[in-house]
């Protein structure tokens, strides 16, 4: 007898089939609240090492032979060898094998239990595959990092995975496996938190390992020993920290602010913090468009904080959102906000052929706005569009460096299109910043200092959020 999961994902049901026994392995499971399919952590672990170990893609190998390649074993190989203790999987791939369904729907519901199993599972096959099996001289097994990728583009126009606007986050998405995309605004200094946490008792000299999970969030010391059951007991609190056997992963915060082509019009842009560790830590800077893969969670601002009106200790019914981060994927440039198709670069090469293209490059500079022979719009739409294609970098003999970037200052009378022609420029380019001079200083373009709980922190301004794009300044003499 078995029985079936039914479960909807980005529009597609799929149906799993399980065991009826409860105490089956791989049986599968309702929630408590009965409203999605649970999978056993047995099943999580062994379709997880099957699916390691057995995916295969074909690749054509001489005389047109498909060659079956071992995609993440190999990986998992070559990346230790280097000394890099982490595995990328790619959402994708769960799709196309069989033990990947139920592990695609356990990662994307409940991804907090699902990952750490994961990544003991990768202990194991450390020992398996680059070991041999053989332990002898190794001191321990190294904690290896699960980093999760999905194939997804910044305008999100193909993937199995959709990514969602920080503003259509809501208390739904808590503890899901989402995708967001975004512009990172400030980094915090990378820290330093414990894994693993070796205490010993000052009375009776027992030790005590305790492990902390990832993310904002600590682990609980036990008050009291119990090393001499049977003997006297030991006084409250006698832990002392071990440092020398104490282990520690990298950390760092990130700030992801809404691209500026997600913001509506009229509105202020939102952000979110992102929480990296280990191998995604300082991956990229102010300024960089990047994609996120990660749980988005909702924790305590400080744990055990005194409620309002009370002297009792508990936890804030408010809580403090931000997203666990297992997997970046990171943009930087043109390329970050423009994907040309091949179609598009053929019908570019006509273009081109063409002897009158550039007078109708610049007659599309916003043609909303009619020049007249009284005035000079037609050498203002001649400058935007240079602006625009911009330059070519030149390298003289001597070394010298001739940046091929070219700027406008537009000086004229009030209601001669000045403002028309920065909003069109900031639609027509894939990377663009508006910004007025009244609101903002000379130095606030560049970056900002900004005071939070722990300091001080830089945030990048206009300029640094418009790298590799272009800068729209509205009223510069009012700055």
């Amino acid at each position: 007898m078995t029985s079936a999961g039914i479960f909807q994902e980005d529009g597609a049901i799929r149906v799993i089939e399980a065991p009826d026994a409860p105490d089956a392995p791989g049986a599968g499971l309702l929630g408590a609240d009965g409203s999605g399919f649970k999978v056993e952590p047995n099943t999580i672990r062994k379709k997880f090492k099957t699916f390691v170990t057995e995916f295969a893609y074909n690749t054509t190998g001489a005389g047109g032979i498909n060659i079956g390649t071992l995609k993440y074993r190999q990986q998992l190989q070559q990346n230790c060898g280097r000394g890099e203790y982490y595995l990328k999987l790619n959402l994708s791939d769960l799709n196309t094998h069989e033990d990947g369904e139920v592990l695609a729907h356990a990662l994307r519901t409940s991804p907090t239990e699902a990952v750490p199993m994961c990544e003991e599972v990768l202990k194991d096959l450390y020992r398996e595959i680059v070991l041999d099996g053989e332990t002898d001289g190794v001191a321990q097994t190294p904690a290896i990092q699960l980093q999760l990728t999905s194939d997804v583009d910044l305008e999100g126009s193909f993937g199995t995975m959709k990514p969602r606007l920080i503003r259509q986050l809501t208390s739904e998405e808590v503890e899901k496996l989402i995708v967001v995309q975004g512009i990172v605004i400030s980094v915090k200094k990378a820290r330093h938190k414990a894994r693993k946490v070796v205490l010993k008792c000052s009375n009776c000299e027992n030790t005590k390992t305790v492990y902390v999970p990832d993310g904002y969030c600590a682990a609980h010391v036990p008050s009291s020993c119990d090393g001499r059951p049977g003997l006297d007991k030991c006084p409250s609190n006698p832990w002392v920290k071990i440092d020398d056997l104490c282990e520690f992963v990298d950390d760092q915060t990130l700030k992801l602010q809404e691209l500026p082509e997600h913001v509506p019009v009229g509105e202020m842009p939102r952000s979110l913090d992102l929480h990296v560790h280990h191998y995604c830590v300082d991956k990229c800077v102010p300024g960089t468009r990047l994609t996120a893969i990660g749980v988005f969670c909702a924790t305590e601002r400080s744990v055990g904080a005194s409620l309002a009106g009370g002297r009792q200790k508990g936890t804030e019914t408010v809580k403090y959102s931000y997203i666990k981060v297992y997997g970046l994927d990171v943009s930087q440039g043109g390329k970050a906000a423009l994907d040309i198709s091949q179609e598009e670069e053929e019908k570019f090469a006509q273009m081109a052929k063409d002897p009158e293209i550039r007078d109708k490059i610049y007659q599309s500079m916003a043609p909303s706005i009619c020049a007249s022979s009284k005035d000079v719009i037609d050498d203002v739409k001649k400058a935007l569009a240079c602006l625009l294609f911009g330059g070519s970098r030149k390298y003289l003999a001597d070394g010298t460096r001739m940046r091929g970037d070219i700027n406008i200052l537009l000086l004229g009378d009030p209601g001669t299109a000045k403002s028309q022609f920065l909003k069109f420029a900031s639609q027509a380019a894939p990377i663009a910043i508006y910004t007025s001079g009244k609101g903002s200083s000379a130095a606030g373009l560049t970056a900002a200092i900004v005071r939070d709980r722990e300091g001080f922190a830089l945030e990048g301004g206009a300029m640094v959020l418009a790298d590799g794009g272009i800068v729209c300044i509205d009223e510069f003499d009012k700055m």
